[in-house]
């Protein structure tokens, strides 16, 4: 994502909350090879996969720099 390439994930963990199907990324229902070949085709014939990846950097560097955990863990840190 960090470098504006269009991800196909499974919804797990806290993958939800990072990749939203079809503006960050993809998010497939399993991780079965049927399922990863439809979403592949999916992606690839997406009108605008440059979008998604455009997206999903700018959320990279929006919310995942060293820089901006940093700051989490500043606020965090005051808070005690």
């Amino acid at each position: 994502m960090g470098c504006g390439t269009p991800v196909l994930a499974t919804p797990v963990g806290a993958i939800p909350d990072i990749i939203k199907d079809g503006e960050t990324g993809f998010v497939m229902e399993n991780n079965l090879p049927e399922c990863i070949a439809k979403n592949v085709m999916r992606a690839l014939e997406h009108p605008n996969p440059e979008r998604i990846g455009e997206n999903a950097r700018v959320l990279v560097e929006r919310e995942f720099t060293y820089e901006v955990a940093v700051e989490r863990y500043r606020k965090i840190l005051e808070e005690l």
